[in-house]
């Protein structure tokens, strides 16, 4: 009996389990730009004109530092994890504020989403640190002779925050939207009320629809994290360009940075799919 059980959840493991190509065709269009790339790369710098350059590398200033790297994954994650957070709840509520029949909450979420949609991130970073600090200062820090000062953490949280939320927002709107309106009447006939219509019917679909476009945004909001250097925060970027600053190798400072970078959203996309493997969700390939 055990053996049973065991053979049918090894079953179930591989039928859930996604190939990493789709087609034969694919998989030989993937082999053949990349491995191209890879051999470009090679043949320019062993082979090619770089290879007569005489370039010093100096890859151990990379293990040197190595702490530095670390603090600034370290801020970097603490920066995604806040807003992810907050991006996902702002993000929820402006789509579903979207497609209410509630006109405040809908001119609300419509507002929100044209304001913070359409500001470039780095403006709202930098209003987020110095233009917010002065509204603080002038209706509290001077009329009652406090000192609260706005933390570079905190305004990149906020800006980060607003800005993938408004985008979070149009996703679950178009994912919501796209629910054909007989599901709806169908939920009401068999006696369910619109907040159980929306819990059991609506939201489940529209979760799936949602997945691969809210994963973009979730990997952009490390991707945007880069900019917070930009207001004296210690993050990933910010070591990287300090290594460069104190060892005069850019582009061994630059790689690490870029690496890094690209290991932390490799983990957010493997993250992604262990939950999405986790509840049960499919989302359809064009194989499926």
């Amino acid at each position: 009996m055990p053996d049973a059980v065991l053979g049918r959840a090894t079953a179930a493991l591989a039928a859930r389990r996604r190939p990493w190509f789709e087609t034969p065709r694919e998989r030989r269009a993937f082999l053949v730009v990349w491995g191209g790339m890879a051999a470009l790369v090679v043949w320019y710098f062993f082979f090619g004109p770089r290879a007569s350059y005489d370039y010093n590398w100096r890859w151990s200033v990379v293990w040197q530092y190595r702490r530095f790297l670390l603090w600034g994954m370290g801020t970097t994650l603490y920066i995604f994890a806040w807003s992810l957070v907050f991006s996902l709840i702002l993000g929820i509520f402006c789509g579903i504020g979207r497609t209410t029949n509630v006109r405040w909450a809908r001119a609300l979420s419509v507002g929100y989403v044209e304001i913070f949609r359409n500001i470039p991130l780095l403006v709202q970073m930098w209003w987020a640190y110095f233009g917010l600090q002065q509204v603080v200062n002038a209706t509290l820090n001077d009329p009652f002779g406090v000192r609260i000062l706005i933390p570079s953490t905190f305004a990149c949280i906020l800006a980060l925050s607003l800005y993938t939320g408004a985008y979070m927002g149009e996703v679950v709107r178009s994912g919501i939207r796209s629910i054909p309106r007989g599901q709806w009447e169908a939920a009401t006939s068999t006696g369910l009320s619109r907040a159980q219509a929306w819990r059991h019917v609506v939201l489940p679909q529209a979760l799936v629809i949602v997945i691969p476009p809210m994963a973009s945004e979730v990997l952009n909001i490390i991707k945007n994290s880069a900019i917070a250097m930009t207001i004296a925060i210690t993050d990933l970027m910010f070591y990287s360009q300090k290594i460069e600053e104190e060892t005069f190798a850019g582009f061994e400072a630059y790689t690490a940075g870029t690496l890094l970078f690209l290991l932390l959203t490799l983990l957010a996309v493997g993250a992604i799919y262990l939950l999405q493997w986790l509840l049960g969700l499919k989302v359809r390939t064009a194989a499926s």
